[in-house]
């Protein structure tokens, strides 16, 4: 089920942008139950998104840049607390009509040059960090939990590779 990416040493914006969409598409086909799954960056900004077929959103395009925004925020807020509790997995919000999803995605390469890139040091070596977000939104009958667990952290897994040729 991995995202294969269409340029094998560099990733264009336009080529990732699609990759990106390609992954969301086949994080949404992973249930039925899944609303909504978007990739966003480190700022904010919703770089993808897609939505489950004939599904009116509960939010308005902008409602939903403000959602992914007050999310990333919320994230970044954790992690004052890493050294303590270890990184976070994600986190789940249960609302009356939907449950809602934040997952980090990080992935530390040796090269890259790109601004939307955090160097950090490991204290080993300078690196750099990609950090984005997937956003997922749920029926509220679903089993969420179990779901990132055993079905879409495995799918990000697999597809780790995927997301340091981003930074390239």
């Amino acid at each position: 089920m991995a995202v294969e990416s269409s340029s094998s040493t560099s990733a264009s914006p336009s080529s990732s942008k699609a990759d990106l969409n390609i992954l969301c598409e086949k994080i949404l086909r992973i249930n039925a139950k899944i609303r909504f799954v978007g990739i966003a960056n480190h700022l904010g900004t919703l770089l993808a998104s897609a939505y489950r077929h004939n599904l009116v959103p509960l939010l308005t395009r902008e409602e939903t840049s403000h959602y992914v925004l007050q999310s990333i925020l919320r994230s970044a807020t954790r992690e004052d607390f890493e050294s303590k509790l270890g990184r976070q997995e994600y986190s789940i919000g249960k609302y009356q009509n939907v449950i809602r999803a934040t997952v980090p995605i990080i992935c530390i390469e040796d090269k890259t040059q790109k601004e939307d890139i955090v160097i950090e040091y490991d204290g080993k070596n300078k690196r750099n960090k990609v950090k984005l977000y997937l956003l997922l939104s749920f029926d509220v009958d679903y089993g969420v939990q179990h779901a990132l667990e055993t079905k879409i952290l495995p799918f990000m897994d697999e597809n780790r590779k995927f997301f340091s040729t981003l930074g390239r």
